[in-house]
């Protein structure tokens, strides 16, 4: 599929690369809409919302607890503080749970049940003394940016990593409704969390492992499950190599400036892809207007709307 001049003008090709945009590479039509475009729904989705905002106050009471040294209840006074600020005016959809009353709750509950004095799992203490209660990172990558030829780089923000009987692990908060049936093997496959394994390698941390922990906002309850995953090396490798082969395929795309269309489950799947009104028009750019612009950095906290 080729654009007008007119959308192309608009278009920048990403400079920093992480898992969402890996996932994006199944229909390189959406590649360009979301992430060289900034094409957004106007309404932000409350799993984004909800799930950013808990993140949010999860770190802020953990760098409370574990960098600042405060006793736990103000740990968690002050996280729920910025949880709020985070939350803003958000108005939740009425057809959903994740609204600001049951994130609070999820909050409060989850360090009830991961208690940071009793937690088996604690921080990783880094060569710095400190303990790694947040795990930011950007890589050079071996490919370059189709048009400044500089590196582009693979980044990422993972929650946490600990120590999980004497091995290092990435940890990572997933909220949800609920948990179905081998909720632990979704994530077996999942490239964000063996990215994550690589890159904390890629720092020289002896990391091979991710714990998810699930935290299912309910109507009534909140729910935990912990999902426990040991990526072996040659996964990890195969990982590394094939996450290069997609990106060497947007940047060539980019080049030709013709991007195919799926024509399949990437057109459906996460309740359908919002760039649909835009595939089934002969003319999309009569749809722009209809769509936010937020350009997605994974450095960010949050989106950055322009």
């Amino acid at each position: 599929m080729k654009f007008s001049p007119s959308m192309m003008e608009k278009a920048i090709f990403p400079s920093v690369i992480d898992s969402t945009i890996l996932l994006s590479t199944a229909c390189p039509v959406k590649f360009f809409y979301q992430f060289c475009l900034g094409l957004s729904p106007q309404e932000k989705s409350i799993h984004l919302h909800a799930g950013g905002a808990f993140a949010h106050g999860v770190e802020a009471v953990r760098k409370n607890f574990y960098l600042k040294k405060m006793p736990l209840d103000l740990a968690l006074l002050d996280g729920w503080r910025q949880f709020i600020n985070y939350w803003g005016d958000y108005e939740t959809p009425e057809s959903s749970y994740k609204d600001f009353i049951n994130v609070s709750a999820a909050l409060f509950d989850y360090f009830h049940n991961y208690n940071p004095n009793t937690d088996y799992i604690q921080p990783f203490i880094k060569a710095d003394g400190t303990p790694a209660v947040e795990f930011t990172f950007a890589i050079p990558l071996p490919i370059n940016h189709p048009d400044t030829n500089e590196p582009l780089i693979y980044a990422g923000r993972s929650d946490m990593i600990g120590v999980h009987q004497g091995m290092g692990c990435i940890v990572d908060e997933k909220t949800s409704y609920s948990f179905p049936s081998e909720w632990a093997k979704l994530f077996s496959m999942r490239g964000q969390f063996i990215g994550y394994t690589w890159a904390a390698q890629q720092f020289g941390l002896p990391v091979s492992m991710c714990v998810v922990r699930g935290i299912a906002i309910q109507q009534r309850s909140i729910k935990h499950l912990e999902a426990i995953l040991q990526f072996p090396q040659w996964q990890i490798d195969r990982w590394y190599e094939e996450m290069l082969v997609k990106v060497q395929y947007i940047v060539d795309v980019w080049k030709k400036k013709d991007f195919p269309l799926n024509y399949g489950d990437a057109c459906s799947s996460y309740n359908g892809c919002p760039m649909m009104d835009l595939c089934t028009s002969p003319q999309p750019e009569v749809w722009l207007p209809s769509f936010a612009i937020r350009r997605w950095n994974p450095l960010d906290k949050q989106e950055a709307s322009t």
